[in-house]
């Protein structure tokens, strides 16, 4: 397999801080590499930035500065239209699932697609 193909699949972050008003960052200075299609827990205590990663993968927030690279391309230049294909190929589970009451089953997964 050559280098370009490596760099196609895997997921970067570059980087990334992010910081919500005058605190201190949410996360700061965060580089990470995840290779493939691998299946990748990210673990911690409340608080200590893991929903905020998730967030920018799916493009929910963007970095205050770094950058945040799904498959070689920079998520925050991703245009509002290829938002929902990149969604569905980021596997996403929630800590704690709650179904939206109002929703039906199918109305409860597309959601998180949309």
């Amino acid at each position: 397999m050559s280098p370009a193909a490596v760099d196609d699949r895997r997921s970067r972050f570059e980087g990334v801080t992010k910081s919500y008003g005058d605190g201190p960052p949410a996360v700061d200075d965060v580089d990470l590499d995840i290779r493939g299609n691998a299946v990748t827990v990210l673990v911690g205590s409340s608080g200590c930035g893991k929903s905020t990663l998730l967030r920018m993968i799916n493009r929910m927030g963007e970095p205050t500065s770094g950058r945040v690279l799904i498959g070689g391309k920079d998520v925050a230049k991703l245009p509002r239209r290829h938002v929902p294909k990149l969604r569905q190929k980021i596997g996403y589970v929630f800590q704690d699932f709650r179904l939206l009451p109002k929703k039906n089953v199918f109305d409860n997964v597309a959601f998180s697609l949309q």
